[in-house]
This record gives structure tokens, sequence and C-alpha cells, in this order.
């Protein structure tokens, strides 16, 4: 189906929140996948895991070594459902941010290619722009999404790296701008900053859903609460906006009578 990427200048503007937030509140069926060399935050955050259930990341590109199928496979034994229904998933990322040297560029070839076979959409969060990062996952996405605070510190420091990443992946990977926070800088400021964004997206600065998302620990009431939150509904409306795109750009390659990709096996799904 379809790969979106998130990233950001660093300087932790919100990035795993902001792809926490648009997963939960994704209009159909999608995966989370944490691919920040740095390692996975939402086990320990969200849910207050000490002691991972799945292997997640590691794992699965363990399998993805035996090639396609096998990681096919794999990845439905390391995935962990954030609803009853299992329409949105998640793939922890690294434990141990250490292991990220053993991923080899044919290691993020495979992976791209996992999460781009499957029939639903993949949010992919690949941690902020560096020499480290996967671009495999970039060049294979179809939106890539930087995620930023509208502050001087960050437009500052945005302003090499957009540059470095337009550089890298070239006309064929559009991007998108997400702000947290409308202020002091505006999505018009940006753009005349940094250059043009194929999507632009604001989600305001709502600390009570950002801590339980980020930091867990809350109610059930509390966590119930959050879906009604200004940071969830601009979620939902971000995420609307993304798959519009997403849909749209693949519709103009392949046309509309292309049908929807036949199901894989999904093994414990």
């Amino acid at each position: 189906m379809s790969m979106i990427a998130f990233t950001s200048p660093g300087d932790a503007p919100g990035t795993t929140t902001t792809t926490f937030a648009m997963a939960l509140t994704w209009p159909s069926r999608v995966l989370l996948a944490e691919c920040s060399p740095a390692g996975g935050q939402i086990l320990r955050g969200y849910f207050q895991c000490h002691t991972p259930p799945v292997g997640g990341l590691w794992d699965l590109a363990l399998a993805a070594v035996r090639g396609s199928d096998a990681a096919r496979t794999a990845l439905w034994e390391q995935t962990i459902a954030l609803d009853d229904e299992r329409q949105h998933l998640l793939l922890p990322g690294l434990v141990d941010p250490f292991l990220a040297t053993e991923f080899s560029a044919a290691t993020w070839d495979n992976l791209a290619a996992t999460f781009s076979a499957l029939p639903f959409t993949v949010l992919a969060d690949t941690g902020p722009i560096s020499p480290e990062q996967p671009f495999a996952l970039l060049r294979a996405a179809e939106l890539v999404t930087v995620v930023m605070r509208p502050t001087l510190a960050q437009v500052a420091a945005a302003r090499p790296r957009i540059a470095r990443l337009r550089q890298a992946l070239g006309p064929t990977v559009p991007l998108a701008l997400c702000l947290i926070g409308g202020r002091p800088y505006t999505v018009r400021d940006l753009r005349t900053e940094l250059g043009e964004f194929a999507v632009t997206a604001t989600l305001p600065i709502d600390e009570k859903a950002a801590s339980v998302l980020s930091r867990g620990g809350g109610s059930d009431r509390a966590r119930r609460r959050i879906e009604v939150s200004p940071l969830m509904r601009a979620a939902r409306t971000a995420a609307n906006q993304a798959l519009s795109f997403t849909t749209a750009q693949r519709m103009a390659l392949t046309g509309p009578s292309s049908g929807r990709a036949p199901a894989v096996g999904e093994g414990r799904q």
C-alpha cells in the first residue's frame, strides 16, 4: 500500500508522539513502525513496559535476511494491537540503540520492501535527520513528514538538515511539514525559510494529551478522555490529509482501475 515516514530536525520536537497520535486516529488499518536508530519509546512510555513482550523491529530485521516471505510471516509475530479490532498495530522499536549498528544498508532495504508490500499504510518513525538515519525507508516512502516546532532554534537546525534531506531524496519523494504549535512562526514563514511542502499541518501544544501518549501512567478514563482532546482532533485531521494525499499520488501513477492489493497471510493478526 503506502509508507509515510516521520522525521525531525532533532531536539525532541515530539515526532514519536505525533506519529503515535496519527496512528491512533488513522481512518483505516495502519501499522506504526518504530524505526529510529535511537530505539523505541512507546512500550516504555505509553505502555510502561520494562520488558518488551515481543522482539519488534530487531526480530523482524533478522527474519528479513531470510527473504520477503519470512519477513511477512515474522511481522505478525512482532506486532502489538493498539485496539480491540486490531486495526491499529504497533511494531516496537529497538530496546538497545547499539543494535542499530548491526543494521546494514541491505537490512533497511529489506525492511522497506516488507513495509511497502503490506496492503495498508505504514507510519514509520525514522528518528531525526542525521547520517545514521535509515534512508532506505525514507526513499521508499510516498511522503516524508518533517515534525518540528516553529521556533528560531528549530528553524536554524532544520535549514541545513532539510536541505540535505531534499538532496538525498530527490524530487520523487514529497515532503510534508507538521508544526507543533503555531507560534512564533507560521507555516507560511516556514515555507519561505525551508522551501515548499506538499502537505502542511499544525498540531496544538496539548501537554495533557501528549503526556499520556509519551509517558503513559494515566487511568483508563484519562486515556479515553484524550480521544476528544485538541491534540487527537488535530491528529485526525492531519491523518486524513496525509491519507488523501498519498491516495491521490498513487491514483495518479497507477490509475483508478488498479484495484486493491491482495491481502497477505496475516498469522496472529
